[in-house]
């Protein structure tokens, strides 16, 4: 198990420095580049007309990865960006319905939480729509400062999640 965890970070690690040396990348399928598409006079004025062919192929060997190197890294950053779009996205949509289907008592926990000064309430921690509003990631807890309520019930400060700040401000129409 260990061998395996160590050959995941070693490769990992390789894909890591890959994406640290695009511009050597770059630089790399440049030079190779030109070595194989200059015009022959360029190349004799250079001296590099008479290079052994196998030295032609690893230079087309070279120049071929390197493109497909920098491609790689390129196509999937622009997927990474787009996947995580759209992972928002959904999630948006995914909270409008909950926030939909949330009890009166919930929603006005949220609008109390909206409209407050410092985007800030204090809850019970045990009670029942706190829970549900914390589980389905409405509120949070950004510290652990804690107050004994009048019947030692736990009273915690909570805060929105920052969609639904957004949510608030551009479409406000859902909390009404």
């Amino acid at each position: 198990m260990s061998i395996k965890m160590s050959v995941d970070k070693i490769v990992e690690k390789i894909f890591e420095n890959f994406k640290r040396i695009t511009p050597a990348l770059f630089a790399i399928a440049i030079l190779t580049g030109l070595l194989l598409f200059l015009p022959d006079n360029v190349l004799n004025k250079m001296s590099l007309n008479s290079l052994p062919d196998i030295w032609k192929q690893l230079i087309g060997i070279i120049f071929l990865f390197s493109i497909a190197l920098i491609s790689t890294i390129i196509l999937s950053e622009f997927f990474s960006l787009f996947m995580s779009r759209i992972k928002k996205i959904c999630f948006q949509k995914t909270q409008v319905k909950k926030l939909e289907k949330l009890s009166q008592r919930q929603k006005n926990i949220i609008l109390e939480l909206l409209k407050s000064e410092d985007k800030s309430i204090q809850l019970d921690r045990n009670s029942g729509d706190t829970v549900y509003l914390k589980i389905n990631r409405f509120i949070y807890q950004p510290e652990q400062l804690t107050c004994l309520g009048v019947h030692n019930e736990i009273i915690l400060t909570y805060v929105p999640y920052p969609w639904l700040l957004d949510l608030y401000n551009t479409h406000s129409e859902y909390f009404n």
